[in-house]
């Protein structure tokens, strides 16, 4: 930047006149001080304008690197913003229904086939009860005849049972049905593993009575197998107890309907009580295993299993 005053120097250290007998390529100069005492001159007029006292440097910055203007913050409190309407910005709070259910499926599932063997135990234990009554009627009946409406109470009453019974049943193989696919799907999935088995071949082995002796067996002993969190030796110890009992309760149940379908078409007194003693200790032990059944899977594959400890540590002392 040059100052405005440096137009016309005061102290006259250049002067350029033109005058009308002055030629075009005439210049007269006013000689300086260095050329009168016959040094040469330092440089042109351009060096010596720039080191002149007139002449200041000023620093600028390039437009855009100026920042912008920041507003004045008025002094005083802060006004606090009111709204006429409810916000919508933000976080929300979903409210939370109290009867929705946020377990995952496979806990679900487990919940419901814990209930299902439980009341399948119960359905058991009151046909059991119901045709252990009606064998005691049969066998009073031997010696002394009871009326006709306790016989045919005694006979609604085991007609009901054993519907009822029945119907629980299959309920109970539904959800156990849909645990072992779940059960499986889960196992898989966490090694990012499709289960190589598809679901009717699932719903076969686990689903038909007879079959699901060996079928359930081998369906859960793939997924011990792929759990790393079950701990293996273990794990297969108890599931090899498990069939060994289902297959014993199996076959008790087809020994009972066998002879319950032989005694009612003899007719005889005897081979009816024979049918109804055998349905009753079979309704008895399947009950019983029901419950148990629905224990050994959730201590099985409900939690992940620790080593056991040993209560005594023996210390090699040198």
């Amino acid at each position: 930047m040059v100052d405005s005053d440096l137009i016309g120097d005061p102290g006259g250290a250049v002067e350029t006149r033109r005058g009308p007998s002055a030629s075009p390529r005439e210049t007269p100069v006013r000689p300086t001080a260095s050329s009168a005492t016959g040094q040469p001159s330092s440089g042109p007029r351009s060096s010596r304008l720039y080191r002149a006292r007139h002449v200041r440097w000023v620093a600028r910055r390039p437009p855009e690197a100026i920042p912008a203007r920041r507003l004045a913050v008025p002094p005083g409190p802060r006004p606090i913003p009111r709204y006429v309407y409810v916000p919508r910005w933000g976080l929300r709070d979903v409210p939370v229904e109290p009867g929705a259910d946020h377990r995952n499926p496979l806990e679900a599932l487990t919940a419901a086939l814990l209930h299902a063997l439980r009341l399948l135990a119960g359905a058991l234990g009151l046909a059991a009860i119901v045709h252990l009554l009606r064998y005691v009627l049969l066998v009073v009946n031997r010696s002394v005849p009871v009326a006709g409406w306790t016989d045919r109470a005694s006979a609604f009453l085991v007609i009901f049972a054993g519907l009822v019974a029945f119907g629980v049943f299959v309920y109970a193989t539904v959800v156990f049905t849909r645990w072992i696919i779940t059960l499986r799907d889960d196992a898989y999935r966490r090694h990012a593993l499709r289960d190589p088995r598809p679901r009717w071949q699932i719903a076969l082995l686990a689903a038909v009575p007879l079959v699901n002796v060996a079928g359930a067996a081998v369906l859960l002993h793939e997924v011990a197998r792929i759990r790393d969190d079950l701990e293996a030796e273990r794990t297969r110890s108890r599931l090899t107890k498990l069939w060994v009992a289902w297959a014993l309760v199996n076959v008790l149940a087809a020994i009972a309907v066998v002879t319950r379908i032989v005694a009612t078409a003899s007719g005889s007194i005897q081979t009816s009580a024979n049918g109804l003693a055998a349905v009753v200790i079979s309704s008895a032990v399947s009950g019983v295993f029901a419950w148990w059944l629905g224990t050994r899977l959730m201590a099985i594959f409900g939690a992940p299993q620790d080593e056991p400890v040993p209560s005594r540590r023996w210390v090699a002392v040198a």
